[in-house]
């Protein structure tokens, strides 16, 4: 039974028996001398106010209680439905509260000199399972075409919905196994790579150090072919000279 069925329901009995409130009514206004008939009005006025204050919490407490069946911290697929059935619990209580009109409850007898046939000592058998009370409303137990197909809407987008939510679940969890694995294999991995760490220092070093070897050897080189470039120009200036001086001699000796 959905939220909208008891709402409906509800309505019904208010609007059908409305016709017995406006007589009262103006008879509460006016002021009366009988107890018994302002007991009788007080009494109805307090089944009125119950039957109002059922449909309040029906339709409002009840709702906000399944907009937060899937809220909190740590909420699982398990509590979501224990949440539903203590939901359709205080539904269930709820709807048992004595309105005058609920059907399948004990028969409530007053003593008195009121009996069947007028007769004394007999008894004024209240019972709700007669011709105005629920059990013979077709409406109690056939919903409407509207509240039927709606119902099935929503078992409907609840199905998909709680199919996603596993598909979702499933999903994060193989993503979960996936990270425990990779990290697994990180650790797994770490000794090695911290092993080629240290042969790369090792390397690096011992380039370094052969780079330095290289760079003074490569300087000695320049600085012997720098001293060997200095002897060759120095015997091309001397040869110079020594053919100078030798064109020099011969001319004198002409």
């Amino acid at each position: 039974m959905s939220l909208y069925d008891l709402q409906q329901r509800t309505e019904i009995i208010l609007k059908k028996y409305a016709k017995y409130d406006a007589p009262l009514q103006k008879q509460r206004e006016g002021k009366s001398d009988d107890p018994f008939m302002d007991e009788y009005d007080a009494l109805d006025a307090q089944v009125e106010a119950l039957i109002k204050a059922k449909q309040q919490l029906l339709t409002e407490g009840i709702e906000g209680l399944q907009k937060k069946l899937k809220k909190g911290k740590g909420v699982t697929k398990v509590l979501v439905e224990e949440r539903q059935r203590r939901v359709k619990a205080l539904i269930d209580k709820i709807y048992a509260v004595p309105d005058g009109m609920g059907g399948a409850r004990r028969p409530m007898k007053i003593g008195g000199k009121l009996g069947a046939g007028g007769s004394p000592g007999g008894a004024v058998v209240l019972s709700t399972s007669g011709p105005s009370g629920l059990e013979t409303n077709p409406l109690y137990y056939k919903g409407s075409e509207e509240t039927q197909r709606f119902e099935q809407e929503w078992e409907h987008s609840k199905r998909r919905q709680d199919a996603q939510l596993e598909r979702m679940e499933r999903g994060v969890g193989t993503l979960a196994d996936m990270a425990r694995s990779m990290q697994e294999e990180l650790d797994r991995q770490s000794p090695v790579v911290e092993d080629i760490d240290r042969q790369l220092n090792r390397v690096t070093s011992k380039l370094k150090s052969n780079n330095a070897k290289l760079r003074g050897l490569v300087l000695q080189m320049r600085s012997r072919r720098n001293f060997c470039i200095d002897i060759i120009l120095v015997c091309v200036v001397l040869g110079i000279i020594a053919y100078i001086v030798s064109m020099v001699q011969k001319r004198k000796g002409q």
